[in-house]
């Protein structure tokens, strides 16, 4: 793996997430998933700047990032109202 490659690691509660969507949309995040990889974080939630997000056409992947160790930890793959749930539970 070289230097620029970040390694990309799912938590229990994303995979679950990833393994109920359809198919297709499955095979969409797994891709996106791929090619972050090779990309590094680029957007940040407004209110809590270590989290990042990642967008899949009306899906969202939340995660981690380390830049230590080049690990971004998926901690939450969903549509844009689970996405907007999760992300008002953060704030209470």
């Amino acid at each position: 793996m070289p230097n620029d490659e970040w390694k990309v690691v799912l938590e229990e509660s994303a995979l679950g997430q990833i393994n109920c969507l359809d198919k297709p949309i499955r095979e969409r995040i797994k891709k996106k998933l791929e090619t972050m990889r090779l990309i590094s974080p680029t957007r940040t939630l407004k209110r809590h700047a270590e989290t990042w997000v990642q967008d899949v056409g009306g899906y969202r992947i939340m995660y981690l990032a380390d830049f230590k160790s080049k690990t971004k930890t998926i901690v939450f793959i969903g549509d844009h109202k689970e996405y907007e749930r999760k992300y008002m539970q953060m704030f209470k």
